[in-house]
């Protein structure tokens, strides 16, 4: 099993320098694109703090307190930005053949189809916006203790499989109707929901966000817990939604597979 992931991390590796060389061939049109991820990044930051200065609460949250959510979904948003881009070129893959090449390789083919082109831009985007974070989570008026730090970090653990799942779920769907922008637009889309808490939604909407597609429990339930607020639903209900959702999508991709007809049918 170890010697098995040490192997695919090896690939991993190797296809992440690649993508690193691709993007110093193209500078020009990376260093746009990174100036607009830090430009809409601020943007937002600003927005946040001008509503700080004319609202005192939202829902039944303090200003203090939304910033937090809005820098959890940031780091999720972007964590998985970097991992899962491959998600995004799955499509092309399906539509020109080379999907039946990657079958053919001895490594799984879900492994390939997600981590197959990291976001390098996103990789070093993540670094400066995470430090930022923390700082600012320092200079908030919040109660944190170090109990409320961990089972944090366990939660967004729980965010990574959750996201993980739906981009398994894309890529399934992708297989069967040869869509995948589509779904992955939706995906981001309902996702953007959690940079404010989901409660602040009405019924059915957060219900829906928290268990059909679950940001809720992406977003809201690990800030709630960071800020030591008696989240929504349980940790425990977090943690069994992330791993049925994830159990749920490996079935389906395993079926989706077994569907599948090659570019030459």
């Amino acid at each position: 099993m170890l010697s098995r992931l040490k192997i695919y991390y090896k690939i991993w590796k190797i296809i992440a320098i690649n993508t690193w060389q691709e993007t110093f061939i193209n500078r020009g049109s990376n260093i746009l694109f990174m100036t607009g991820k830090i430009i809409r990044f601020s943007m937002s930051l600003l927005f946040l703090f001008l509503i700080k200065g004319q609202l005192t609460q939202l829902g039944d949250y303090n200003t203090d307190q939304i910033i937090v959510f809005f820098l959890t979904y940031q780091f999720i948003d972007v964590l998985t930005q970097v991992f899962y881009r491959g998600a995004y070129n799955f499509r092309d893959k399906i539509m020109q053949g080379s999907f039946d090449f990657t079958l053919l390789k001895p490594i799984k083919p879900l492994f390939q189809s997600l981590t197959g082109k990291p976001d390098i831009n996103d990789a070093i985007f993540i670094i400066p916006t995470t430090i930022l974070s923390i700082y600012l989570i320092s200079t908030l008026n919040i109660e944190i203790t170090l109990v409320s730090i961990v089972w944090y970090i366990l939660l967004l653990i729980n965010a990574f499989l959750i996201a993980t799942a739906f981009h398994i779920l894309i890529l399934s769907l992708g297989i069967l109707t040869t869509e995948i922008n589509g779904f992955i637009w939706l995906y981001r889309d309902l996702t953007s929901l959690g940079r404010f808490p989901i409660n602040i939604y009405l019924e059915p909407l957060r219900l829906a966000l928290f268990f059909i597609v679950p940001v809720g429990m992406m977003i809201t339930i690990p800030s709630e817990v960071l800020l030591n607020l008696k989240p929504t639903y349980s940790i425990i209900t977090a943690f069994f939604t992330g791993i049925s959702l994830l159990w749920i999508s490996l079935r389906l991709w395993n079926w989706s597979l077994k569907q599948y007809s090659s570019a030459s049918s």
